[in-house]
């Protein structure tokens, strides 16, 4: 399902990573954002008017706990397989991006101005999981030709020592 349609990326900022977005064909732009809640709520997702937070730190196993992915990160094919291929992790995927969908008719009927509908991704250290639900669920919207900006705020930070 999501061979070959993984994005470039950019380094952006101090810590952070922004994935080269999809060519938006709807009005409404999806900005997904992820995070580690360890290194605390970012700026980006407490401050911006955000749609849908997504909380995965106890739905799937953390590939932090294997001490040979705790450098890599969720743009690695290894993490990706990992995480994507953990008992439910598609439908929940699947669903999230369907929510997301749900979101784009209102709020491009609410305005004539393209918008925006903010969507973070919360795992512990903003490396990992996020990061692959994040590209997971671009890819989704993308098929669905909705466009969509994916912004890792975490994932150059030092890995978080548990």
């Amino acid at each position: 399902m999501f061979e070959g349609e993984w994005p470039e990326a950019t380094p952006a900022g101090r810590y952070g990573l922004v994935v080269d977005p999809f060519e938006p064909i709807t009005l409404v732009k999806v900005v997904i954002r992820s995070f580690g809640y360890l290194h605390g709520v970012p700026r980006d997702v407490a401050i911006v008017p955000t749609q849908l937070v997504i909380d995965v730190r106890e739905l799937f196993r953390d590939p932090h706990m294997r001490p040979e992915f705790r450098e890599l990160t969720g743009r690695d094919d290894v993490i990706r397989a990992n995480v994507l291929d953990q008992p439910g992790a598609i439908e929940f995927i699947r669903a999230q991006a369907a929510a997301i969908a749900t979101l784009v008719p209102g709020m491009s009927a609410r305005q004539p101005n393209p918008l925006v509908v903010n969507v973070a991704v919360g795992c512990a250290g903003g490396r990992h999981r996020s990061v692959v639900i994040a590209e997971a669920l671009a890819v989704l919207l993308h098929q669905q030709g909705i466009g969509s900006d994916v912004r890792h705020l975490d994932i150059r930070r030092p890995v978080v020592q548990r």
